[in-house]
């Protein structure tokens, strides 16, 4: 009778035979937890300042023009 050798989730050897539900191998990997790196002050700032920055001139270019056209009306 042949077996199929796989490992449990512990580590542990078990062999399944011919006749058992699962007759082939399998494979357990375990995924590792990925960590959130944080990035240093002196790099968010000028990311804060490069994504901020064209959001606040399109506000202000908005208030602009709304102004110029409340003056000349």
């Amino acid at each position: 009778m042949k077996t199929i050798h796989s490992l449990d989730v512990d580590g542990n050897s078990k062999s399944f035979a011919t006749g058992s539900p699962m007759p082939f191998a399998i494979t357990v990997t375990r995924l590792r937890k990925r960590t959130r790196e944080s990035l240093p002050l002196s790099e968010i700032i000028p990311l804060w300042f490069a994504l901020s920055s064209p959001l606040i001139g399109l506000v202000l270019g908005f208030l602009g023009a709304w102004f110029v056209t409340w003056l000349t009306s």
